[in-house]
């Protein structure tokens, strides 16, 4: 075991300042609004609610008055576990008095204490594996790390992922030097309630049992692992059990909506439409050093467990980096399952390089590395927080105060926006008292919308940029604020 700087009570009162600033970054002071997808759990934990049972079937719930206009009344399952616990939660919520709180500032309280409880998790688990230092640079990681602050902030199953691979993640850890196999059943049993939820975790599911099997060498564990995802299952989202053609139905579903257009000709990008995005979004939100340090653990002299575990990570990690951009469709918070194994491997990967070199210059080079990646993060964190989510009605305030002005230069008598998905269809009919509001977004199909204003005859008037529109695309430029607004005009009189 390396040395640590920090000792057992030092590192506990950092990791309760660190506590303080989870709560800080992710506590979102306007509650009430929400995103389309905020709209799953609260029809579907509102039926089982309304019906009085664990039914998750998306098709069941009611869907009628809100702006999604029937877009999520699909047969399928997806996130079954994540309602069940909602379900819970709020149940136990009202049964302790709070009955006046809305759903989704319940939701998204449950979202928050996930993520503080996965946090311990990794404190635990990193200092399990090294030391107190490496404890506090997990737990640092996690606290700080760009995407799992996004995933607090909403009514969504990401956090509750964090929190299921963390908890998994520590039983497999303390089966490593106990082998009972009533750890290996407990740890089942939670990747059956994280398959519940999304069943993209099937390969980590997969990695997980090879794994007990290596370390047990039990003929038993073949058998009780699928008892206990079974059960997992069971528990948690026992309808699935139910209709498993429903479910495979959903799953269809996903895989259809984000499968990859076909690109004739177009080398990699025709199997992997989507790598270019998922590699520039990993550079920027997370930094090379910092994935440096994370699989630096493959090499450095570490104990045969902590080797072992660094092996499984750089496996599905590449593994889900493939799978997601395979989709003709990025999403970021697929890459929330491999949030908790990073922290913790960042944690022990720095502590380590910091012990095992020399003093002086080398030791401090190494020290500022890993201080300036986390002040990126944070940095990162914090504008987000402060411009995206705490901050975005005062952002969206300056933006209507602007178009007012805009309006008035330009004899305008109202402003209209232009969905990227609509076209320019709706706007035969606009004529230049209209002044069209465009979203920016870091996709090819900007360019392709801006033409088609062009043969419709419209003139770009004003361009506003927006807070953060130096990031990569990722999907807070389509639920939070664009990179900028374009406006146009139409130059003449349509016939």
């Amino acid at each position: 075991m390396t040395s640590s700087l920090f000792s057992s009570r030092y590192s506990l009162i950092a990791l309760a300042a660190l506590l303080l600033l989870a709560v800080v970054l992710r506590w979102d002071v306007y509650p009430r609004t929400y995103f389309a997808d905020e709209l799953i759990p609260k029809a579907v934990v509102q039926h089982m609610q309304d019906s009085g049972t664990l039914d998750t079937n998306w098709e069941h719930a009611d869907w009628r008055g809100d702006f999604a206009g029937g877009f999520y009344k699909l047969k399928q399952y997806n996130f079954s576990s994540y309602h069940t616990a909602l379900h819970t939660f709020q149940s136990l919520c009202r049964g302790l008095g709070v009955d006046d709180a809305p759903a989704l500032v319940m939701y998204r309280f449950f979202s928050l204490l996930c993520q503080l409880l996965a946090v311990l998790l990794v404190y635990a688990i990193a200092r399990k594996l090294l030391n107190n230092q490496a404890a506090i640079f997990s737990a640092t990681f996690l606290v700080i790390a760009p995407q799992a602050v996004v995933d607090a902030h909403y009514a969504r199953p990401e956090s509750f992922v964090i929190l299921l691979v963390a908890v998994a993640s520590w039983l497999s850890l303390k089966n490593c030097t106990e082998k009972k196999l009533s750890i290996t059943a407990l740890e089942s049993i939670v990747w059956g309630v994280a398959f519940a939820c999304k069943f993209s975790f099937l390969p980590m599911v997969g990695l997980a049992f090879v794994a007990s099997c290596l370390v047990l060498k039990r003929s038993v564990v073949l058998l009780l692992w699928p008892v206990g995802i079974l059960l997992g299952v069971a528990i948690s989202a026992p309808y699935i059990l139910s209709d498993v053609s429903g479910f495979l139905h959903g799953v269809a579903l996903l895989r259809n909506q984000y499968a990859g257009v076909p690109i004739e000709n177009g080398g990699v990008k025709s199997i992997f439409p989507s790598l270019y995005s998922i590699l520039e979004y990993s550079l920027v939100f997370f930094t090379l050093p910092i994935f440096i340090i994370i699989f630096s653990t493959l090499f450095i002299g570490v104990s045969r467990k902590v080797k072992l575990f660094s092996g499984l990570v750089a496996l599905i990690s590449v593994l889900y980096w493939m799978i997601f951009s395979m989709q003709g469709v990025f999403f970021e918070r697929n890459l929330s399952h491999l949030l908790p194994l990073w922290a913790v491997l960042f944690g022990v990967g720095a502590s380590t390089l910091i012990s095992k070199m020399s003093q002086g210059f080398a030791r401090l080079g190494m020290s500022l590395c890993v201080a300036l990646s986390l002040v990126w993060m944070l940095g990162l964190s914090w504008q987000i927080d402060q411009e995206l989510f705490s901050g975005l009605a005062r952002n969206k305030q300056m933006i209507a105060k602007e178009e007012v002005d805009l309006l008035k230069q330009y004899r305008a008598d109202k402003m209209i926006p232009l969905n990227i998905m609509m076209g320019v269809n709706s706007l035969h009919g606009v004529d230049a008292s209209v002044i069209v509001r465009v979203p920016e977004l870091k996709v090819p199909e900007m360019a392709l919308l801006t033409q088609a204003l062009e043969v419709e005859e419209f003139k770009q008037v004003a361009y506003r940029e927006l807070p953060l529109s130096f990031l990569p695309y990722n999907q807070l430029q389509i639920n939070q604020l664009p990179v900028a607004y374009r406006y146009y005009q139409r130059t003449v009189e349509h016939p």
